[in-house]
């Protein structure tokens, strides 16, 4: 059965560095990851971020609109408009809810503190809950790094 993570964070905005974490740590886990960004633009800082949010790792990725040899990529990012790809692993940045929800063994959803954003998680947690996958919820402190 697959599950649902969702990652309540103190920060008004998406703390992208910590995506850059959790996108670090599954994938040392050896999943393949999938991360939906709201827009092209949200997809362009966490490209960025990737490459430099930490000074001793490297996260192994490619953008959507990048030429071929996707599947070559363990993590790869796309935005809205874009039909999430099947991965193993769905970060989804987006305000809705993946159509296919079963594709992945696990969805993570980062939830900033701002009321709209958070009204949002509340419906997606509802609708990943009423799909009947396993859901888990962790309040984050801090994201800084």
């Amino acid at each position: 059965m697959p599950r649902a993570d969702f990652y309540i964070v103190p920060e008004p905005a998406v703390p992208y560095r910590f995506v850059c974490q959790l996108a670090e740590k599954v994938r040392n886990e050896g999943y393949d990851i999938y991360i939906h960004a709201a827009t092209r633009e949200e997809a362009g800082t966490i490209d960025d971020l990737l490459w430099t949010f930490r000074d001793t790792s490297f996260v192994p990725h490619a953008v959507i609109d990048s030429t071929g040899g996707m599947e070559d990529y363990p993590v790869i990012i796309g935005w809205k408009g874009e039909e999430p790809l099947r991965r193993q692993v769905l970060i989804n940045l987006s305000a809705a809810t993946p159509g296919q929800t079963d594709a992945y063994d696990r969805i993570i959803e980062v939830v900033p503190s701002a009321a709209e954003e958070r009204q949002q998680a509340r419906l997606r947690y509802k609708d990943y809950r009423a799909r009947g996958l396993e859901m888990h919820s962790h309040n984050i402190e801090s994201t800084r790094a």
